[in-house]
């Protein structure tokens, strides 16, 4: 198999009924078609591959011998994972398929169908980049508009970005990992301080949904703040987190790319609202408002263990509102 080079919302759906298949084993691209039409109801549509808006961009696609899927083990299982690229409704979509355990006797497997965090372009090309650590998803993200110009009596169509077909009109390159049981960017280099405590805030500026208010210390402790439209009696609760969430909370906000003390992300005309506070041991803190409700893959998943430890803490009402 030729290798290639690198949520926001991201969907796991499992195929039913199905055998062990092991990825290795694949050779062709009509082996890995026949597989995925055979085996997953929902992607019958999905045509492996890449089309091109423009034919130089294909010429340039085809002379790098790309392949549209790659065998690896991108959750660090010890079991290979399958990622294909290809048309589904018209539309460029990039799907994860993790490999099972031969002797996983559960039926179906999961995947995920993965995004570029913000969209950039008209031609979207994945490619995988491997070390000895970590596969890499890296998203090169290109503008392929063209106008046609006149050389030596000829007329010539040439992108508006770029003069030479090789550089394709590259706009954004955005590097992915699974991490954290997610599909998340790349970040070389996390934040390291202890933390004292998270506080995250969701609600909706113009009433109607969920309005609550959790806050994770360091030790486990945790506060709720039921504020409006909760399925609980408003008021302040207390409970203790569960130790792994705990570990993968504080991991994955040390992770999170955040570069100023206080950021916005998205417009703050938008109804649904998350704000953010990391605050670490020496005083320093960072916070954010994501009017975006997960302005980054990482932050979505940060968004959904928070709310994963408000779920499974048993409560206990320490006031009313």
């Amino acid at each position: 198999m030729k290798k290639w080079l690198h949520i926001s919302f991201v969907l796991i759906i499992s195929a039913p009924g199905l055998n062990a298949q092991n990825f290795d084993d694949f050779t062709l691209d009509k082996e890995v078609s026949i597989f995925i039409k055979e085996n997953f109801d929902g992607l019958k549509n999905f045509s492996l591959g890449i089309d091109c808006p423009h034919e130089e961009n294909q010429w340039y696609l085809d002379s790098l011998e790309y392949s549209p899927w790659y065998v690896g083990d991108f959750n660090k299982d010890k079991i290979s994972d399958l990622f294909v690229t290809g048309k589904q409704r018209k539309d460029q979509v990039h799907y994860l398929i993790f490999g099972k355990d031969e002797l996983d006797e559960e039926p179906g497997w999961e995947y995920l169908q993965l995004y570029p965090s913000k969209k950039r372009g008209d031609l979207v090309i994945p490619f995988i980049e491997e070390t000895r650590k970590q596969l890499y998803i890296v998203f090169k993200q290109f503008k392929t508009s063209t106008t046609t110009v006149v050389k030596d009596g000829l007329e010539v169509r040439l992108p508006k970005t770029y003069k030479d077909y090789y550089k394709m009109g590259l706009m954004k390159k955005d590097t992915l990992i699974y991490e954290f049981g997610h599909i998340v960017e790349y970040n070389a280099k996390p934040e390291v301080k202890p933390i004292k405590f998270l506080q995250i805030h969701i609600f909706c500026q113009f009433g109607g949904c969920p309005d609550f208010r959790v806050k994770l210390s360091n030790d486990g402790q945790m506060i709720l703040h039921n504020i409006n439209n909760t399925t609980e009696e408003t008021g302040m609760y207390t409970a203790v987190c569960e130790p792994d969430l705990i570990d993968r909370l504080f991991a994955l906000a040390n992770y999170l790319k955040i570069n100023k003390q206080l950021e916005k992300f998205g417009d703050d005309s938008a109804d649904k609202t998350v704000t953010m506070l990391i605050e670490y041991e020496d005083g320093s803190y960072k916070s954010w408002y994501d009017y975006e409700q997960g302005a980054s893959l990482a932050m979505a998943r940060f968004y959904e263990l928070m709310v994963e430890a408000k779920n499974t803490a048993e409560w206990e009402l320490k006031g009313g509102e």
